[in-house]
């Protein structure tokens, strides 16, 4: 299943901490800095990613296509979805919403795609 996108889905993080709750999730904010971008990957659990601030792009495998992405917008990337987050000029700030709460070397993990067919 390929990543989910929701232009303009909340004006506040009021109302992103509503939709977390209503999801039964766990949030956590993220700050990616300045860069190229992240090779291909996947991570082991769903994510939902709230922009806060900034802009980047995101590449779902899955339809080959690059969808821009910026403050007000939410993704969901599926537990196992091929994606990478595109180049930031200078940061993005996420709040993410698990299905668990992690620590940070957990839910930061990345899996490459070859991982992933030996799974």
């Amino acid at each position: 299943m390929g990543l989910k996108f929701h232009k303009q889905f909340f004006a506040s993080k009021t109302e992103v901490l509503a939709d977390i709750e209503k999801n039964n999730t766990w949030p956590t904010t993220f700050v990616s800095g300045a860069t190229d971008g992240p090779p291909v990957h996947w991570h082991k659990d769903e994510v939902h990613a709230y922009i806060m601030e900034g802009e980047t792009d995101f590449f779902d495998a899955e339809t080959n296509k690059r969808t821009i992405v910026s403050a007000g917008d939410k993704i969901i990337v599926p537990k196992g979805a091929l994606h990478a987050e595109g180049a930031i000029k200078d940061h993005v700030v996420y709040i993410l919403a698990l299905p668990k709460p992690r620590l940070p070397e957990d839910f930061l993990a990345i899996f490459t795609p070859e991982q992933q067919a030996a799974k």
